[in-house]
């Protein structure tokens, strides 16, 4: 399974670029469209199915002036047609209100359906200690 290790890997790098980039087309292409695909930013309640949540993109990406999330300490577990991603993210936002710089705990979900590898469930969560998150 090590092919769809490094597939489910690459994605999960192209999830972060997308977001990186605040380009929702490449979010489109990244996230399954069903109805049970579940999404949970830093400090939000649970978002369920695609529309909600690529509205929730639309809204981070309108309001964010510059964002960039990279993904530390990536690790991808493959169990059939299921793949699970843990890392810790550091989040650097610019805004009209003004600059952050956060870190948080994820957990990416990829199911693989007809041989195509996409995410299902993005869990985010603020580290209440930035310093004690692990890079």
């Amino acid at each position: 399974m090590e092919g769809d290790a490094d597939r489910v890997r690459l994605l999960n790098q192209r999830f972060y670029d997308a977001l990186s980039s605040q380009n929702l087309l490449r979010m489109e292409q990244i996230w399954s469209h069903s109805t049970y695909v579940r999404c949970v930013h830093p400090g939000w309640k649970m978002l369920s199915g695609w529309d909600s949540i690529r509205d929730s993109w639309r809204n981070i990406f309108t309001n964010a002036i510059c964002l960039t999330v990279e993904p530390l300490t990536a690790q991808v577990e493959v169990h059939g047609a299921i793949a699970v991603v843990t890392c810790h993210e550091r989040i650097s936002s610019f805004t009209l209100e003004g600059s952050t710089v956060s870190k948080a705990q994820s957990t990416n979900i990829f199911e693989k359906s007809n041989g195509r590898w996409q995410l299902i469930l993005h869990h985010s969560s603020p580290v209440a200690d930035p310093a004690s998150a692990k890079e």
